[in-house]
């Protein structure tokens, strides 16, 4: 089921957020398509962007010696809405073309996939007539992991090299699909951004969070009451409240993508896999790394869900250039402020 399709034509000479000229590899024109795909009987919201998405570069199948796709797979943190990294995907998407274009390497095709969690979006009114999916249903770690595993094995491009990003919690959803999926793929790397794969009760928002979120979960009425009201404003009251709190320059799809959130039933699945990944996520379970040839980690300076000493402890598990350390103080939700910054950083994952 299409939603939508966008691209980034404006009238305008110029790009209102960025203020760049058109004409630049910035301006360069990127497709979006939205789409609710149905994933082992449920339903989420996948994102797909590219420079071209024609029913040809988004076959499922590998196109032989021909196949000139590069694919690149997001798993958002939590909350884990796709939307939030559009600003992200097409800012990265832009950085390889002018990359191969420096290089003079031959023209592929880069997409770049995100799928939303389960019910971390609001199903569409005629989505909620589903047996298998109902709309207040909660779903935790398990549930979301076996969720990316289907979804990879059933919509992803087996193209010419596939890259998956797994981003905050996403990472650990990332590292538990890797045994299952890496022999089906050209898989090059499976990038761990702000990783929140250990001791997530002891880090300084998992101290400060614990009580509040297993308060809400175990007294889902608390979180029904708190939450409830939020479904009766109209949609474009909160996407004018959000709009006063973040600053100018943040990209129209960020502000619809934290408008999703303010839904009781989107709030009650956050707050039920928050808990569940505090519950979960302890000490590192040494099996997520086993494929280590495959694994790089990029960790925050001041992370306040991965401290900055388990990037230091994971450098000496790891080879030499497989953990990576921020040094320009990017922050954890990197999707808010720090998008055009860490397009350029993962680059040197892309190769």
């Amino acid at each position: 089921m299409s939603i939508s399709k966008e691209s980034d034509n404006d009238s305008l000479p110029f790009d209102r957020v960025t203020g760049r000229v058109r004409g630049s590899v910035n301006m360069l024109d990127i497709e979006k398509n939205v789409e609710w795909v149905e994933v082992s009987g449920r339903w989420s919201r996948m994102s797909i962007m590219g420079t071209s998405l024609t029913p040809e570069i988004l076959s499922i199948e590998n196109q032989g010696e021909k196949d000139e796709r590069i694919i690149i797979f997001m798993i958002p943190g939590n909350p884990g809405n796709d939307g939030f990294y559009t600003d992200f995907g097409r800012r990265l998407i832009r950085n390889l073309i002018a990359r191969e274009e420096r290089l003079g390497h031959r023209r592929v095709q880069f997409l770049f996939y995100t799928l939303s969690h389960l019910n971390h979006v609001l199903l569409p009114a005629a989505l909620r007539c589903s047996d298998s999916h109902k709309v207040n249903e909660r779903f935790n770690l398990g549930d979301q992991i076996q969720h990316k595993l289907d979804f990879v094995k059933e919509y992803l491009p087996r193209g010419n090299r596939v890259y998956m990003f797994g981003h905050g919690a996403g990472a650990y959803m990332l590292l538990s699909i890797l045994p299952y999926i890496k022999d089906d793929f050209n898989l090059r790397k499976a990038v761990c951004l702000f990783p929140t794969i250990e001791k997530m009760t002891e880090s300084p928002h998992g101290i400060r969070l614990r009580k509040v979120v297993s308060t809400l979960r175990q007294n889902d009425w608390l979180a029904r009451t708190l939450s409830f009201w939020v479904d009766l404003m109209p949609e474009s009251l909160k996407r004018r409240i959000i709009s006063m709190k973040l600053s100018s320059d943040q990209s129209p799809e960020l502000v619809d993508s934290l408008s999703e959130l303010l839904h009781m039933n989107v709030f009650r699945n956050i707050v039920h896999l928050c808990n569940d990944e505090l519950d979960k996520i302890g000490t590192l379970d040494e099996t997520l790394l086993f494929h280590k040839n495959l694994i790089y980690f990029y960790y925050g300076a001041n992370d306040g869900w991965c401290p900055i000493e388990q990037g230091q402890q994971m450098s000496e598990r790891l080879t030499r250039g497989h953990v990576v350390i921020d040094k320009d103080h990017v922050e954890h939700s990197f999707v808010f402020r720090d998008a055009a910054t860490m397009a350029e950083k993962v680059l040197q994952f892309i190769v």
